[in-house]
């Protein structure tokens, strides 16, 4: 029978927190991969007439959305199908259209779900390119990734983000039972990487301004330092979880060899035009 629909469902099957606070932080784990690409309105604020506007609109456009999508959606979830049900062999939008009785829900389902996984590599493709031609302008990755065509495209940079698509549906063609697991293990590595790097740098960017007398900042965390260290041992607490999750048990496995493997490559081909620049300023 179908349940009935009810905030009831949010405390009852078992409680609000069924499997304790260690299910809940699991589940904190799981979802923060769905946060973990907002860093990208930062990083295309460089594109905007006016930075500061831009990103406090798009930070607050993020917010709301986050909310409606995220957490009203979820809440309206298990109010109308209690979360023992929900995951039972369907997702659970499509489980709430079956008890809604919405016909071909699977097809609109997978119509919204192909059109927004599009959406997210499009967002990805252009973060990628952005990232790849300001590394290239900032002398840490080759001077032709940082190249405009004639149309102002770095298309050099696009064309190398491109091919990790390539990459990624090879690995999937040739190991297909593999290749989800370690696209996500690499993925979750990746970002929970970047966000460790984004909170340390911040502290100390911060201490560095203060300790400086410069100019006030147009943006400024509150509570810091207090709010950047616990941002970072929280990213490093969810990284070290991730080896007892199973659906992300092999990021460790597969993003620290991927990681030391770019610190070589890094260091190899950084240091010898590290080693010039002295030289040329001697000149």
């Amino acid at each position: 029978s179908d349940p009935a629909y009810s905030t009831r469902n949010l405390s009852s099957h078992g409680g609000f927190m069924p499997n304790g606070w260690w299910g809940m932080w699991v589940a904190v784990v799981i979802s923060i991969f769905s946060y973990l690409s907002v860093e990208m309105i930062a990083v295309a604020a460089g594109e905007a007439e006016n930075p500061v506007q831009a990103v406090r609109k798009a930070f607050r456009a993020t917010i709301a959305r986050l909310v409606v999508f995220y957490l009203l959606s979820l809440t309206l979830i298990v109010c109308i199908v209690p979360w023992d049900r929900i995951g039972e062999g369907n997702s659970p939008f499509v489980t709430v259209m079956q008890v809604l009785d919405i016909p071909y829900a699977a097809g609109i389902l997978n119509f919204v779900v192909t059109i927004a996984a599009l959406s997210a590599m499009n967002s990805q493709l252009y973060i990628t390119t952005r990232m790849m031609f300001s590394l290239s302008r900032g002398g840490d990755a080759p001077a032709s990734l940082g190249r405009l065509n004639a149309r102002g495209i770095p298309l050099n940079a696009l064309l190398l983000s491109t091919s990790g698509i390539a990459l990624a549906t090879l690995i999937y063609v040739l190991f297909p039972e593999q290749a989800f697991t370690l696209m996500i293990a690499l993925s979750m590595f990746g970002a929970i990487f970047t966000w460790m790097m984004i909170f340390l740098t911040h502290y100390f960017f911060r201490r560095h301004h203060e300790r400086h007398g410069a100019d006030k900042l147009a943006f400024r965390l509150k509570f810091f330092p207090a709010s950047t260290l616990l941002g970072f041992f929280a990213m490093l607490a969810i990284m070290l979880t991730t080896a007892f999750t199973g659906a992300f048990q092999m990021t460790l496995v597969f993003g620290v060899p991927f990681l030391l493997v770019l610190v070589l490559l890094f260091h190899f081909v950084r240091k010898p035009r590290l080693a010039a620049v002295p030289a040329e300023q001697g000149l």
